[in-house]
């Protein structure tokens, strides 16, 4: 896993901004500094990183579980939806039935 992983170019380059900043504020830093602290820090970030992959691989996990649970209840929406557009037309068969057999009758009787 790299940083590259993690997040976009746009964002690596707003990470990287606020940790020069950060590093300018905290330590008094002019802007040449801070780019070669950062520049010699990007060799070993990936031994930090490691720590972090069970929480990263937690959270994937998670948001597959999501996401299952999203399209499992998308999938019976669409199936109660049907259900009940089948209920309607059965109703409205039956009650089509029922009043046309019942003028026929009033009809004929």
């Amino acid at each position: 896993m790299t940083l590259n992983d993690l997040v976009t170019e746009a964002e690596y380059s707003d990470v990287m901004d606020g940790v020069k900043d950060l590093l300018k504020e905290t330590y008094s830093l002019t802007d040449k500094e801070a780019n070669s602290v950062v520049s010699g820090t990007l060799n070993h970030v990936d031994v930090f990183l490691d720590d972090y992959k069970p929480f990263i691989h937690y959270l994937q996990d998670l948001r597959g579980d999501l996401r299952t649970t999203l399209d499992t209840h998308l999938q019976q929406a669409v199936d109660n939806e049907h259900k009940l557009q089948m209920k309607m037309s059965n109703d409205a068969a039956v009650w089509l039935a029922y009043e046309c057999i019942r003028r026929f009758c009033r009809r004929n009787f």
